[in-house]
């Protein structure tokens, strides 16, 4: 009796860890991803990225102007995280998606050139169509001096 108690016990033990293995979800780079911390005096928020996973392309807004805008594509798939290249009008950037759904970039005219985290907010890109006049200076901080 106690062998087979044993027996099933470690069945149910080897079921629930291999379950728990299987329910890890591969981060997937789709929807809306910004900024939950204020950076240099503008409030969270601020930088807004959209990704469309159709199109591979993505759209980059600081303060809801458009700044950079192009294609991406995966190029390292590790066991938690994924690597992305982007090709953008303004800057191509790299960037890392872990399995929490952020991603670091850095302007490096913005947070002292530090890194700053996009965490995802939706699965669905959002996109501003508002028309500003000072747009070129929000694109002047992706410019390397």
């Amino acid at each position: 009796m106690m062998r087979k108690i044993f027996w099933y016990f470690l069945f149910v033990v080897i079921v629930l860890y291999l379950g728990g293995c299987a329910a890890s979800v591969e981060p997937v780079l789709k929807g809306t991803y910004q900024t939950t911390e204020e950076i240099d005096g503008y409030p969270k928020g601020t930088i807004v990225m959209s990704f469309q996973p159709d199109e591979e392309s993505f759209v980059q807004y600081i303060s809801s102007r458009e700044v950079n805008k192009g294609t991406y594509e995966e190029i390292k798939n590790n066991v938690y995280n994924k690597t992305f290249k982007l090709k953008g009008d303004m800057q191509n950037l790299e960037i890392e998606l872990t399995e929490k759904n952020t991603f670091e970039i850095v302007i490096n005219k913005m947070n002292n050139g530090k890194r700053i985290q996009l965490t995802q907010v939706d699965d669905v890109p959002v996109y501003f169509s508002n028309e500003f006049d000072d747009v070129d200076e929000y694109k002047a901080l992706l410019k390397e001096d």
